[in-house]
């Protein structure tokens, strides 16, 4: 009896396979996977505290006075909902409807990463900041008349 040879892995490291980024937001190509480990969540904690955007309380009173800070000079890149609880930043959704709740836009994108547990995380939520409670709407106020 015969044996044939053992195929070689199709999806071995550095052998094609999913593309993993350590860039930060706006991976568009599926295929390509922010790898959200514990050293890229210590680089942006150490960022956002060399620019004095710490968590200093993980209170939601102190949560909801740094969150809009942190997005704000995180621009595009925005936060996704594990960098945020790396950060101190738990129940992040909840903040974000409050920050909705007070005139900002913020949008919302899916993203695929790859967590400090070492699994492929599907849809996790990336936040990012369009326009701040500060600006002027676009569209202008609604103005029914004086009717109540």
């Amino acid at each position: 009896m015969t044996f044939s040879k053992r195929p070689r892995k199709q999806n071995a490291s550095g052998k094609g396979g999913v593309k993993i980024t350590k860039l930060a937001g706006n991976v568009k190509r599926q295929g390509n996977m922010l790898r959200c480990d514990t050293k890229h969540i210590s680089n942006l904690r150490k960022e956002l505290a060399s620019k004095g955007l710490a968590l200093l309380s993980a209170n939601g009173e102190s949560q909801a006075r740094t969150l809009p800070k942190v997005l704000r000079y995180l621009g595009n890149r925005g936060i996704n909902t594990k960098e945020a609880e790396g950060c101190g930043y738990y129940r992040i959704a909840t903040r974000i409807q409050e920050m909705e709740a007070s005139n900002y836009v913020i949008t919302s994108n899916r993203e695929t990463i790859i967590g400090a547990d070492g699994l492929v995380h599907r849809g996790i939520a990336r936040y990012v900041l369009l326009r701040d409670n500060t600006e002027p709407n676009p569209q202008g106020e609604l103005d029914l008349g004086g009717a109540e």
